[in-house]
């Protein structure tokens, strides 16, 4: 008697610890060692305990729910602590001894990026209806260097790494075409450039570096720059340009008679890096 319940005992030792063998579905070293984030979807089961089988997403408070327990704060604790938390928790009044395995189901998934002159550039997880307008202001928002600074999109093509780079023109976010406020995709990189520069020299009053701002003309320029200084003449204003793939400047003169009178095409406007010149007048 005392033998078959020996042999009994073996058996469902044996029955027990194939169970475990088969039940354990490990993840790797660097799934243990992976900090869970937002987004991210958990697979929770505990052993002999089918029903408690569970797919929790990471929701944006930074928590998952979980049968008998309730709501677990998991973002930032990695895969082992979760386990530990869950089984601490199950044993306390439910579950004697629960064996716990998570994995994850959903591996930093649905994410984008936002880079260049925003506050809190970096990765972030990507939520419904996430257009590029609330994706900056996700980001913090455009820091002064970057107000008037272009802003692209670069997103990943299918079928391949390669990256598409369009141009977004965030000021006509009121009609629907593809360079206004557009949704944002798995993966997409959102740039937001430093603000161009030009440079008002000699006879104005404050010369010096300025922010490129849309529709900067010469007439606007100077007047940022202070206006005319008393030796400064109206007929000796010109523009240094840069010639792509060229050493040097190209000199553009400008009439400010006639762009003070408002004639078309004599207000210049002005580009990346150009220097407006302000001569003295000639006696």
């Amino acid at each position: 008697m005392l033998k078959n319940i020996f042999v009994v005992l073996f058996i469902s030792l044996n029955i027990f610890i194939t169970s475990l063998l088969c039940y354990a579905d490990e993840p790797n070293e660097e799934q243990l060692q992976y900090k869970v984030g937002l987004g991210d979807v958990l697979n929770i089961s505990v052993l002999e305990h089918d029903e408690l089988k569970t797919n929790a997403p990471v929701t944006s408070d930074g928590s998952i729910s979980f049968p008998y327990i309730g709501s677990i704060k998991v973002k930032g604790l990695s895969l082992s602590d979760i386990e530990k938390e869950i089984s601490k928790r199950l044993s306390s009044s439910y579950i004697k001894y629960p064996v716990v395995s998570v994995t994850l189901t959903t591996f930093e998934s649905v994410k984008y990026f936002v880079y260049g002159e925003v506050k809190n550039p970096g990765r972030y997880t990507l939520e419904g209806n996430m257009t590029i307008l609330k994706a900056i202001s996700a980001a913090g928002g455009i820091t002064p260097g970057g107000l008037y600074g272009k802003v692209k999109l670069r997103r990943k093509q299918k079928g391949g790494g390669e990256y598409k780079e369009i141009n977004l023109d965030l000021k006509n976010t009121k009609e629907s075409n593809m360079n206004c406020d557009m949704l944002i995709e798995d993966e997409d990189v959102v740039v937001v450039e430093r603000s161009k520069d030009f440079f008002v020299y000699g006879e104005v009053v404050r010369p010096g570096k300025y922010t490129l701002e849309d529709n900067m003309t010469v007439l606007r320029a100077i007047s940022i720059a202070g206006g005319f200084a008393k030796f400064g003449s109206p007929d000796r204003v010109k523009i240094l340009r840069a010639v792509p793939g060229k050493v040097g400047y190209e000199n553009v003169k400008v009439d400010m008679k006639g762009a003070v009178k408002g004639e078309v095409g004599k207000d210049i406007c002005l580009h990346s890096e150009d220097i407006v010149i302000v001569l003295e007048g000639i006696l």
